[in-house]
């Protein structure tokens, strides 16, 4: 009897105990209203998570409805882009202090600028510690706002422990996973020692992941975790799964398949600017896997590039070969790497690194033209693996290929400007990218302006400048005295707008109306009071010989208003 109520003292106590956070937190469901907390416990109890907006006032909470060791509590009526505060309290234990916070996501449409990083392919070892502690110092005290993986997210057999080992033991220490939100993508390591059947309950990354299965964060609602698009500000994020099969029992690129119809109904639904897809096996490279070769690359090639192409896409992430490799926006090449005809498949010649260097002004894209715009195409296969090129490479759609060094993509983008870099683990830039999109460089209509009338002129772009004042911002306000046109350029030479400013000149002494006016101040054009005449009169009647030669400016009351003339003499 002494054991039996020994034991079960032991087993009360540990349920009151045994709350310690063993996993997380980690951010999931990322929206403009709306964010999910998610955390393991080492024992089953009750949890929840405070919020405030300044760290200090926690009056808003939410709670999970039952004890539970995993714990996904939703945050929401939040506000767009604000920063979030919270703490969780599971059991009688309390964790937060000003490093646990987020920040939501733009409205829908916002321009608002944001950064992701993106990943692939974090096979375990130094060099996936190596590319993370790289990002982490390149980004210093600079909000990401979310992670997007692109599959092989751990080699480590796809169980709940492969992800614990392979993803959150190497992410979870520092501030990163407890400040920015996972979007991720599926790889055919996360299905390893599990059939190639999507959305199976047993697998580690159907246990403890959230997706955006339903449309809740915009598109249409694809029904399961394998696959899901989401709105981010004005950016429209698809996550393909290009290895397993799906409820129908098809891969993504069988004839019929449920996921490829869902895919071409949510390109055509979306009116976001940007359009940017994300699978694991890529349809391009000559990396340690080779697309004119494996089946599970060429018919992503032969299927799946024609709809990204036909429905605007912009951008293609993917991993898999575990090498880094870039492309031109190119279109219409479903063919052998033989078969590459850059006159034909590239629509832009540049490098598109938009650097300073020979050839490299940024990608211009049209949403009016968005079928014929192109598609990047990234391989960002190298979060931990890295590889050789094959003896036929580099294939020759691409920019630049790179291998045998670890790396991460960072994202910046803001209105129409879509900024990419490639860091590799040494922390160098080893490759960038710029697009523009609907960027209008027309000269506008020419003004006609009043002589020292302030005019207010701003580029067309978001970047650097150099206009023909020797003026560096985006925007320049001057008081022209004379018909001139203004010039802004990029430091590169690749965009300039020209400004045609006509300038009226002052009215001559014989010019001016004869108007009659009760009062009238005389100014120079340094706005200093020359003569001030407080009786009514007509201006014919006023001697204006006895002011030098120049500019003036006459304020006068005519009928109880103000009118101003400019007067040269």
């Amino acid at each position: 009897m002494k054991i039996r109520v020994t034991l079960l003292f032991l087993i009360l106590s540990w349920h009151a105990w045994g709350q310690k956070i063993i996993r997380g937190p980690y951010l999931q469901m990322a929206g403009p209203s709306s964010m999910t907390v998610r955390f393991r416990t080492d024992g089953a109890v009750n949890a929840e998570v405070g919020i405030s907006v300044d760290a200090k006032t926690f009056t808003r909470t939410k709670k999970t409805g039952a004890p539970s060791t995993e714990h996904a509590i939703l945050l929401d009526s939040l506000s767009p882009s604000k920063t979030y505060y919270y703490r969780i309290k599971s059991g009688t234990n309390t964790v937060g202090d000003s490093t646990y916070f987020f920040k939501t996501a733009p409205a829908v449409g916002s321009t608002e600028k944001f950064r992701f990083w993106s990943l692939g392919d974090m096979y375990p070892g130094t060099t996936q510690n190596r590319v993370y502690e790289a990002y982490q110092k390149y980004n210093g005290a600079t909000y990401t706002n979310f992670l997007l993986t692109v599959g092989d997210n751990t080699y480590n057999g796809g169980s709940d422990g492969g992800f614990q080992s392979n993803f959150f033991d190497v992410y979870q220490p520092g501030t990163f996973l407890r400040q920015s939100a996972i979007f991720m993508g599926i790889g055919n390591h996360d299905y390893d020692g599990y059939a190639q059947v999507q959305d199976n309950a047993d697998m580690g990354y159907f246990q403890i992941f959230n997706m955006p299965t339903k449309g809740e964060l915009g598109g249409v609602p694809s029904g399961s975790e394998a696959y899901y698009a989401y709105d981010y500000a004005n950016v429209h994020f698809v996550s393909l799964d290009s290895y397993a099969r799906g409820r129908d029992g098809k891969l993504l690129t069988d004839a019929g398949s449920e996921q490829m119809a869902w895919l071409i109904q949510d390109l055509q639904s979306t009116k976001q600017k940007w359009k940017i897809v994300y699978f694991h096996h890529s349809p391009y490279t000559k990396g340690t896997y080779d697309s004119d070769v494996w089946e599970n690359l060429k018919q992503p090639r032969l299927v799946l590039t024609p709809v990204l192409e036909k429905y605007g896409v912009d951008l293609v992430l993917s991993g898999h070969s575990h090498v880094y490799e870039r492309s031109k926006p190119m279109k219409g090449f479903t063919g052998l790497a033989a078969e590459f005809n850059p006159a034909v498949n590239w629509t832009q010649t540049s490098s598109g690194k938009y650097n300073l260097t020979a050839n490299s002004c940024a990608y211009m894209y049209s949403s009016g033209q968005a079928s014929s715009n192109g598609v990047v195409y990234v391989v960002n296969g190298v979060g931990g693996a890295t590889g050789a090129m094959r003896e036929s490479a580099p294939h020759p759609a691409m920019e630049t290929s790179q291998p045998g060094i670890g790396g991460s993509m960072i994202f910046e983008i803001e209105g129409g400007r879509l900024d990419a870099k490639f860091l590799t683990e040494n922390g160098d830039i080893a490759d960038q990218f710029t697009i523009f999109k609907d960027l209008n460089l027309a000269d506008p209509a020419a003004v006609t302006v009043n002589y020292q009338e302030l005019v207010s002129l701003t580029a067309p772009w978001k970047g650097e400048y150099v206009w023909n004042t020797g003026d560096k911002t985006r925007g320049i306000q001057k008081n022209p005295i004379e018909t001139q046109k203004f010039t802004v350029k990029d430091p590169q030479n690749c965009l300039q707008t020209n400004y045609q400013v006509n300038v009226l000149a002052p009215l001559g002494i014989n010019e001016m109306p004869d108007d009659a006016f009760e009062h009238m101040k005389i100014y120079d054009f340094t706005g200093r009071l020359l003569r001030e005449i407080q009786t009514p009169g007509k201006l014919s009647q006023v001697n204006f010989s006895e002011l030098p030669t120049g500019r003036y400016i006459l304020h006068l009351q005519i009928n109880g208003h103000d009118q101003i003339i400019k007067l040269a003499r």
